[in-house]
């Protein structure tokens, strides 16, 4: 047993808006196995312009007024024209004087305008001490606008004091939730800083410009707030051209960019979505997947079964998993793109469609029917049942936008909340159901049902959704859902039949389904599976960047680093440095490009700055044991345990890395407690019986071959071990029939060949 027999160098994923993927080191100079590029790669100016050459294309929102009145009057007071500003006491003045104050916990925060007429804020600060903080900029309108605050290396921060318009009164964004000063989530922390997390969707044309040697920020962007050019791109060359055209018979604008609805909407998913960035550069009419890495519904708790967001999602993932996006709605169907409020109130909106409409074709509906609620109830508005609310950041309510079924079934079997019980809070779920049998019948077993329970099975570890996962990729029509599948595969994809059909979607239309499906392949990359190696080596030229970037670290150990994709990533890895997400990445690449003291020097700094995420100290757990530093290795694995008690990976990690040690009864103890969090782990249950055989244990030791075998019946090597134990204590026959199955699963097994032969005897 070693701890260095199961890596965890696999694909992380997106974990939100303005989160990271795969990041990588600084220094790549690491020596490459196998071949490619050992020298560090040339800069990535290529992927994306300077700063100097870009933003004077822009012409600002004040260009637009004179010739688009009325979509500029709509835009200015919206929350896209509010989305940040600097100060404005014609705003906020209420939220300052007189002075207001907020009781959060044990703590007391106030907002006021001081002797100088600068408006601050009196909070705890990083240093656990309540400090006057100026505030320097206002993000976000209604339902909530936060405060920026300056900090060191050119850093704004986002305040958990946050005030409410509506109500006039200070809130904590955090709400009972307790951050401590230090933790990457608290307000001083690197999961509020508005340079990563905050100023590329609230600003227009931004670089973020985060240089990881000094640690700091030298932001910029075209223009603050939502501009009109963050929708319809740079216009500099519009407003000359209007400015200089002839007054008589003027020739037809050749500045003039129309977008299509499905460009429109992969605008507005850039910052409408759950996503990792790839290039920090948006560029508006260009495809959501050459500058982002799409999260959708996957292993992960981050959505429900059913699709539903259950994280802080946004809108756009749900929307291109639902049967409205398939049949072509967009986002300007249903939102006036300058107010952004919606075309029509109450069902009038879904009535264009299932009132009888054609555009597109809809199944006709009376909703006092359909619903059973009575015509001016909330029951009977349809987004109150198909896009539940769910509220952020204290006060912030959302609708889904997956248009989603309730089915109180799915929450008696696997907790997924529906919108039934959502509204009816005084009620139980199989009132709820009742109802739904009486007024639906068979019509809740839809399709949509059916999948939501293959999804909860297959999160389960349940070896009955393989097949069905299989299907999905045969069947499933929305791309989104093919990507799920894609991604639940993970558990099966050594499976030679999971890889053929995982490999068959990289001949998918859809960017999604390719990077989901060589995601998912990246585990098979890892044990050098030549055929899966060199099929992802032909998705490097893929049209998609999200396709090439994912291709290209699955193929890190010798990806040519000056390649289109290598430097695509190389970009990509420097662009989140500034995240302890990615500075776990930096570590990885580092690792498997062949540098384990610079991987664990990132991760370290990862650690530095969220000590509280346990996947940090796995890794460097694992990165110690390659180097020889067991000790290291033990002391890594414990704090990853306290952090999270009931991670088994934690604890069966924690049992190989003391048996090196020698200690096997402490190696023992921590395997019994992964069995017990996970029954289901073949080799946990395999290495507990080596440990108690080596314990002179062996009935305790056969016991749990027994149990390793019936968690993983093809692994040959555990009758094989269960063979060794019942001839040692003289249960001759067992023993060979034990080893006689080992020779089944292996005819090349020559060890259980003699152990035969010799019992035999």
């Amino acid at each position: 047993m070693e701890i260095r027999n199961k890596s965890i160098l696999l694909p992380i994923l997106a974990l939100g808006v303005g989160a990271v993927i795969y990041l990588a080191m600084k220094d790549r100079s690491s020596p490459v196995k196998g071949g490619g590029n050992s020298g560090k790669p040339t800069q990535s100016e290529s992927v994306i312009a300077p700063d100097d050459k870009v933003h004077p294309t822009y012409a600002g929102s004040a260009s637009c007024k004179e010739c688009h009145e009325k979509a500029y009057a709509g835009w200015e007071k919206s929350n896209h024209g509010l989305a940040e500003r600097n100060v404005r006491m014609d705003m906020d003045e209420k939220a300052f004087s007189p002075k207001q104050t907020l009781v959060h916990g044990k703590d007391t925060s106030e907002t006021f305008v001081d002797a100088a007429g600068l408006v601050k804020v009196l909070t705890r600060g990083l240093d656990n001490q309540r400090h006057e903080y100026p505030i320097v900029r206002i993000i976000g309108n209604n339902p909530l606008r936060q405060f920026l605050v300056p900090a060191p290396g050119n850093r704004l921060q986002t305040c958990d004091v946050s005030y409410d318009p509506k109500k006039n009164e200070l809130f904590d964004v955090y709400g009972n939730e307790e951050r401590n000063p230090g933790d990457w989530g608290a307000w001083t922390g690197q999961g509020m800083n508005w340079n990563a997390m905050c100023a590329a969707c609230h600003n227009t044309r931004l670089r973020k410009n985060y240089d990881p040697q000094t640690d700091t920020y030298h932001t910029a962007m075209a223009e603050m707030t939502v501009g009109c050019e963050a929708c319809h791109g740079p216009m500099k060359d519009h407003v000359d051209w209007q400015k200089k055209k002839p007054l008589v018979d003027p020739p037809k604008d050749p500045t003039i960019r129309k977008f299509s609805k499905d460009q429109m909407l992969d605008t507005c998913g850039a910052c409408h979505a759950r996503r990792g960035e790839l290039t920090g550069d948006l560029i508006p009419g260009e495809l959501f997947s050459d500058h982002f890495s799409l999260t959708v519904t996957n292993e992960t708790d981050t959505y429900h079964p059913d699709g539903q967001v259950r994280d802080e999602n946004y809108e756009y993932t749900s929307f291109l998993s639902s049967r409205m996006h398939h049949v072509g709605i967009r986002c300007v169907d249903c939102h006036d793109p300058h107010t952004g409020k919606r075309l029509l109130d109450g069902n009038a909106l879904c009535m264009k469609c299932h009132g009888g409409g054609t555009q597109p074709p809809a199944p006709f509906i009376i909703p006092t029917q359909h619903g059973h609620h009575k015509q001016d109830s909330k029951g009977n508005d349809c987004t109150g049942c198909h896009m539940p609310i769910t509220t952020y950041m204290q006060r912030h309510p959302r609708h889904d936008h997956g248009f989603t079924i309730p089915n109180p079934q799915l929450t008696i079997d696997f907790g997924i909340p529906n919108a039934c019980n959502r509204c009816h809070n005084d009620k139980d779920t199989d009132w709820a159901l009742k109802s739904s049998k009486e007024w639906y019948g068979d019509r809740l077993l839809r399709p949509s049902h059916t999948r939501a329970i293959l999804i909860a099975q297959a999160r389960r570890g349940d070896d009955s959704a393989r097949e069905g996962l299989i299907g999905m990729l045969k069947t499933e029509q929305i791309p989104a859902w093919k990507a799920t599948a894609c991604h639940l595969l993970a558990r099966w994809v050594m499976d030679p039949e999971v890889t053929r059909v995982l490999l068959d979607q990289f001949y998918q239309s859809s960017p999604l389904v390719r990077e989901a499906a060589v995601r998912t392949l990246v585990y098979q990359t890892r044990q050098e599976n030549t055929t899966v190696i060199n099929a992802i080596k032909s998705l490097l030229d893929d049209p998609s960047r999200s396709v090439r970037i994912a291709a290209a670290w699955a193929l890190v150990p010798t990806l040519d680093l000056n390649s289109r994709a290598g430097k695509e990533l190389v970009h990509m890895l420097d662009l989140n440095s500034d995240q302890p997400t990615g500075r776990m990445q930096l570590s990885q690449f580092a690792f498997l490009r062949g540098d384990a003291a610079s991987a664990i020097k990132q991760i370290r700094k990862a650690i530095l700055w969220d000590p509280n995420s346990p996947p940090f100290h796995h890794d460097l757990a694992i990165m110690l044991s390659t180097t020889g530093d067991t000790p290291g290795a033990i002391k890594a694995l414990q704090d990853a345990i306290r952090l999270d008690p009931r991670e088994a990976e934690y604890r069966y990690k924690l049992a190989l890395a003391l048996n090196e040690t020698g200690d096997i009864a402490k190696s023992a103890a921590a395997l019994e407690k992964t069995v017990e969090l996970d029954p289901t782990r073949a080799r946990a249950w395999y290495n507990l019986g080596l440990a108690r055989s080596g314990m002179n244990q062996p009935n305790e030791a056969v016991a749990a071959l027994v149990k390793a075998e019936s968690a993983d019946p093809t692994d040959a090597a555990i009758p094989y071990a269960r063979a060794t134990v019942l001839a040692r204590i003289g249960r001759r026959d067992e023993a060979i029939s034990a080893a006689n199955r080992a020779l089944q699963l292996r005819r090349d097994f020559p060890e259980a060949f003699q152990l035969i032969q010799s019992l035999s005897r």
